[in-house]
This record gives structure tokens, sequence and C-alpha cells, in this order.
């Protein structure tokens, strides 16, 4: 696949066609890798991106969290004021 570059204002750019977009993901923001042999072009990714439903799948996690209040330490006992 071959691309032009095209005047946009006082710098240049390239369009990406509408397939290589939906399947690369790409939004408004990417990420630049340069290197020797040239420019790769990725999508920002996000962080912590997919935790939620990791988190949610592991198992004997509860989602309102109930269990950590049994869960105490020195700190918890004498420094902490509620």
């Amino acid at each position: 696949m071959t691309a032009k570059l095209i005047q946009i204002g006082n710098s240049k750019g390239i369009r990406l066609p509408k397939t290589v977009i939906e399947k690369y993901k790409f939004t408004d923001e990417l990420e630049l890798v340069e290197s020797e042999e040239g420019v790769l072009i990725k999508p920002v990714s996000k962080v912590r991106a997919g935790w939620d439903k990791q988190f949610k799948s592991a198992k004997g996690v509860d989602d309102d969290f109930s269990d950590f209040a049994s869960i105490t330490n020195e700190f918890d006992e004498k420094e902490w004021t509620w």
C-alpha cells in the first residue's frame, strides 16, 4: 500500500483509507514510533484498558469490596482516625 504526502497548512500529512482506520481502531490521536527503517503508526493504547473485565472475571472477587473490611493492619488499628 502506498500513500502520497499532501499539503496541510504549513505541514504535510497522509490520508489513511477508512479500511485501515477501522482495522487498527485508530482514533483522533495516533502514536508515531520512529526507527531506522521509517515511522510506525500505532493506535494510542489506553492505560488499564480491559482491567474492568479482567477484574470482574477473577475468581472470588466481590463487586462491593466487602471482603476488604475484614483486612486490617497495625496502622488501621492505631493510627487511622475515622
